[in-house]
């Protein structure tokens, strides 16, 4: 009676707030990297150069990381329902403000905003997760979140450059179009939420009385073992394993960050319209969510981690690299070198949140997890700006791939070493299968 309560009561849950906080996370990501293929016109029209660009494009990171603790201090004041709903009205107007921009400190000033706005997102939903979803489900839930955001990879190309093909209607320009139109599902969303979300199971009257019980009990016990952790988060901010942790995230969004922000100026190069060039961005997107599915699914399987990352890894890095040479000889061997940079790349990342807890234990990870994502987010905003200096230096996007693909491939080789640094105490059964 109790396991079919228990089942009844996530799959309601489940249903009534995942797929919204999905939607949005898709669409967060989507307005994030439009800008990627708005810059095959934007650029010109605003007089940006490659560094410039880069640092526009960087600018995001910028305020998204200055302001995510900020954010989570107001969170915790406002209540997850009504921030999550406030955040999303904010960061639709700042995307479809950026059509605005007439300048590189225009667009500069834009993007800052932009991550202004979106700072407070992903720790909201995380923070809200935990506040409907005891621990055996989290995993679940912030699976099905994290494979929206990806989707948004797969959907960008196509329909900003469709976007791009409205040029000169009602006397605005294509590049514009991108950011005003896709800002709008933002709003959109953002109305639903304060009807869709509540802060906690008691104030849910879609579940009955004992289902409202249940949950908050199960919830309450969890949060009441939780309680005194914060020793051992510092503890995990000083370990060994937590710095070379923090260092392969950090080598690994530099793959990320510049694949993301200038593939579709790099196919440009090839003198593909914009339509062709939106079309084939997908194509690597899409190679990326068939390498999360595999090798998070033959993680799991197998109960293996390191390898299950270092294998990827080393796949993207020789990807990137590959598409350095190719690029300015050959269009199709360019695409399917990104989409096997993409598939090991991508593929890494879920197989990667694996490993905090299974080398520090779950009571350490949470801070661990924290400050990993903190720091390896400088690269959202070093990664452009190095790749736009190194193309303007070198008149090419061979040197700025070849040099982040090494960079990937470096934080293959690291993830071994931080598997040797076993902590003092015994190691999870994950880590010695590993």
């Amino acid at each position: 009676m109790a396991d079919g309560l228990e089942a009844g009561v996530m799959r309601k849950v489940m249903w009534r707030l995942v797929p919204l906080l999905s939607l949005c996370y898709c669409i967060n990501v989507l307005d994030r990297f439009n800008v990627s293929v708005a810059a095959l016109t934007m650029n010109k029209a605003l007089g940006l150069s490659a560094t410039t660009y880069g640092l526009g494009a960087g600018a995001f990171f910028w305020s998204y990381t200055l302001f995510q603790m900020p954010a989570n201090a107001a969170l915790s004041r406002v209540g997850a329902r009504r921030w999550i709903t406030g955040i999303a009205v904010a960061w639709g107007l700042c995307s479809a403000g950026t059509a605005l921009a007439t300048g590189v400190t225009t667009f500069v000033i834009a993007r800052f905003m932009l991550g202004v706005a979106e700072a407070g997102f992903f720790p909201g939903v995380a923070y809200f997760m935990t506040c409907w979803f005891p621990s055996r489900y989290r995993g679940r839930a912030m699976g099905i979140f994290y494979a929206c955001g990806s989707s948004a990879g797969i959907l960008v190309g196509p329909i900003s450059a469709n976007l791009l093909s409205l040029d000169g209607w009602l006397g605005i320009a294509g590049w514009q179009w991108v950011f005003l139109v896709e800002g709008l599902p933002t709003l959109c969303l953002a109305s639903l939420c304060p009807f869709v979300l509540r802060d906690g199971p008691a104030d849910a009257k879609w579940l009955r009385p004992d289902e409202r019980d249940w949950l908050e009990t199960r919830l309450k016990s969890e949060r009441e073992a939780a309680l005194g952790r914060h020793l051992k988060t510092l503890r995990a901010i000083m370990s060994p394993q937590l710095i070379l942790l923090t260092a392969v995230y950090l080598l690994v969004g530099f793959g990320v960050y510049s694949k993301g922000f200038f593939l579709p100026l790099i196919l440009k190069t090839f003198g593909f319209a914009d339509i062709t060039v939106g079309y084939l961005n997908s194509v690597p997107a899409a190679a990326g969510v068939i390498g999360m599915i595999i090798f998070s699914q033959s993680s799991d399987r197998t109960g293996e981690r390191v390898w299950h990352l270092v294998t990827p890894l080393l796949i993207g890095g020789a990807g990137m690299m590959l598409a350095g040479v190719a690029i300015g000889m050959n269009a199709p061997l360019t695409v399917a070198a990104f989409a096997i940079a993409a598939f090991g790349i991508s593929g890494s990342l879920p197989v990667f949140w694996n490993l905090p807890t299974a080398f520090l234990g779950s009571a350490a990870a949470a801070g661990g997890i924290a400050f990993i994502n903190s720091v390896g987010n400088i690269s959202g905003y070093a990664a452009p700006q190095f790749v736009g200096l190194l193309r303007d230096m070198s008149g090419s996007y061979q040197m700025p791939m070849l040099t982040m693909g090494l960079m990937v491939a470096i934080g293959g080789v690291i993830v071994p070493l931080a598997a040797r640094l076993r902590p003092t105490a015994s190691p999870s059964p994950v880590v010695q299968r590993a």
